[in-house]
């Protein structure tokens, strides 16, 4: 499927018209009719664009993505690939946490990540900040976490929530007696 056949379905999947894509993209809409043919290749600008104002990402309507159109996933308990940040000795004696994908194979080149990510209030020193492209959602569900987010510092409970700029350096850290867990969303940038 081309480029011009993904953006037909995503703005016909959203009962968008080529006047309201033109308005969001600031695009001429006879150019996107155009493109939707397939008589005019757009350039990687309008691409970002009408990926933006269709809520995909470039790489979704340039190479597909996925097997849907839409972004969509359904990730039933379980199912979800779960990751030990440490393993062997390491996770027997507490040094890191583990975590738990909350998206489905079925859809490639998403946006945001979503995780329950449980932590080992054993291995809280050994966490140390990092920065990484992006931005960061969490949200307590139980225990209570450490945020160290630059020269700040923050405790968080359950029902708290953070929001953070990813590319500054950050840790988060589970501390007391008991393993706090927490739904992490990262959102990939570019």
């Amino acid at each position: 499927m081309n480029v011009g056949k993904r953006i037909t379905k995503m703005r016909e999947a959203q009962d968008l018209s080529f006047a309201q894509v033109a308005e969001l993209t600031g695009l001429q809409a006879s150019y996107l009719e155009a493109v939707e043919r397939g008589d005019e290749v757009p350039s990687i600008g309008a691409v970002v664009k009408i990926s933006r104002a269709l809520g995909s990402r470039m790489g979704q309507l340039l190479h597909g993505g996925g097997p849907r159109a839409d972004v969509f996933s359904i990730c039933h308990a379980q199912s979800g690939a779960v990751v030990e940040r440490a393993s062997g000795e390491e996770r027997r004696t507490g040094q890191g946490y583990t975590y738990e994908s909350l998206l489905c194979a079925d859809i490639r080149g998403q946006g945001m990540e979503p995780f329950l990510v449980s932590f080992d209030p054993t291995a809280a020193s050994t966490v140390e900040p990092m920065a990484h492209e992006g931005e960061e959602f969490i949200h307590v569900l139980s225990g209570t976490l450490e945020l160290v987010y630059g020269d700040e510092t923050h405790l968080l409970k359950k029902g708290d929530s953070l929001y953070i700029d990813s590319s500054r350096p950050h840790a988060v850290r589970g501390i007391g007696k008991t393993p706090p867990q927490a739904l992490a969303v990262i959102l990939s940038k570019g």
